[in-house]
């Protein structure tokens, strides 16, 4: 494996560990991100071609839909917008415009388009038109951020080894092992039935009943199930409601009201994109396998990322410290995971998990029948 390639995997795992760490953090809108994981796309824009640049770009996309689970769910396409708009535009001014531009300008500029870019989809997809009343809050804490984020860019190159050796191209990369996972071909198949079910499905009620199902498929797969992003989907659903009104009016605030279709539509779409992102989680516990040179490069970046986050947690001083550090240990070879697979994760029960899908398929089936 070249260099190229292996700085291409380093880079990637880097933003999945910066894109992790801000994952935890509780938001309003699920796709809304304070834009962490840019910060090693801001560092290398000198020192990286487009075409690699770019297939760090996608790198960074697929591999945070495999680490969250969400890649085969609505959050991936509005991250994927997210992560190519910016990284084209905050790519395509620094090579414009050269020293003309700070890291500062790049960052914000690329969280303007980034905000822009999901804000479009999550219309499309998901929130429909009402999403933009959500714009301004986006678009101000896009700029806060992403000032901030072009600051620390600015210092981390000044005061970091690591990102200077990135840009400079003089960082020696080891390789770090890499787990050949088994890819379990009926589950994933099994998953996918369970998606077209929950997409055909009708009725709030069925949809509730799927969604309880869903959950408990994820927690066969061995998938952690988080309850507060699913709530803050549900809240900023209903809230939406309030500006499409629809039907019998069940309470007023002022000049909003709750009306008794909107809110159908509101809780429906929920269950429905709750669903989905609970088979997603499934699916990639399926550990869906990518052949080819693509297959190999996101093998080796979920590896590196693996040993970046055991570095981190092992290192003390301050953030920049610990990331610096936890850079130089992967990179030279220095931290090691030593843990077992089968210490970290639960074996699927293969039965239960498709009696589940098969209990889900029936639901659906029924409610066509019924509706």
């Amino acid at each position: 494996m070249s260099q190229t390639e292996k700085k291409i995997a380093f880079i990637s795992a880097t933003t999945l560990l910066l894109s992790t760490l801000e994952y935890l953090i509780p938001k309003p809108l699920p796709f809304l991100r304070l834009g962490l994981a840019n910060l090693p796309l801001l560092i290398i824009l000198d020192g990286m071609s487009f075409g690699p640049f770019f297939i760090i770009l996608l790198l960074k996309a697929v591999g945070q839909g495999m680490v969250s689970g969400t890649l085969f769910s609505y959050l991936f396409l509005i991250s994927l917008a997210g992560t190519l708009s910016s990284g084209i535009a905050m790519k395509g001014a620094k090579q414009l415009l050269g020293i003309r531009v700070s890291l500062v300008g790049c960052s914000l500029l690329g969280a303007f388009v980034s905000n822009l870019s999901q804000l479009q989809v999550a219309s499309w997809i998901a929130y429909g038109p009402s999403i933009w009343i959500a714009a301004p809050l986006m678009l101000a804490l896009g700029m806060v951020t992403s000032f901030a984020l072009g600051l620390l860019a600015e210092i981390y190159l000044q005061r970091g080894t690591t990102g200077k050796a990135l840009t400079q191209g003089t960082l020696s990369l080891s390789i770090p092992p890499t787990e050949e996972k088994v890819s379990h071909k009926h589950l994933l198949f099994a998953s996918l039935l369970a998606i077209v079910a929950i997409l055909l499905a009708k009725g709030l009620i069925t949809l509730a009943v799927i969604t309880a199902l869903m959950y408990l498929l994820q927690w066969v797969a061995g998938r952690r199930i988080r309850i507060i992003p699913a709530l803050m989907l549900i809240f900023s659903l209903v809230v939406l409601s309030l500006f499409e009104p629809n039907g019998k009016v069940l309470f007023s605030m002022g000049t909003l009201a709750f009306t008794e279709g909107s809110l159908t539509i509101a809780l429906t779409k929920a269950l429905r994109l709750l669903s989905l992102l609970s088979a997603s989680q499934s699916l990639s516990a399926s550990n869906p396998k990518i052949e080819g040179k693509a297959g190999t490069l996101l093998a080796l970046t979920l590896a590196y990322f693996s040993l970046l986050t055991r570095s981190f947690r092992e290192t003390k001083g301050s953030v920049i410290q610990r990331v610096d550090q936890a850079l130089q240990a992967t990179a030279s070879g220095k931290s090691t995971d030593k843990t077992s697979p089968a210490t970290h994760k639960k074996l699927i029960n293969i039965p239960l998990f498709l009696f589940i899908v098969l209990g889900v398929l029936a639901v659906s089936l029924i409610s066509l029948i019924v509706y």
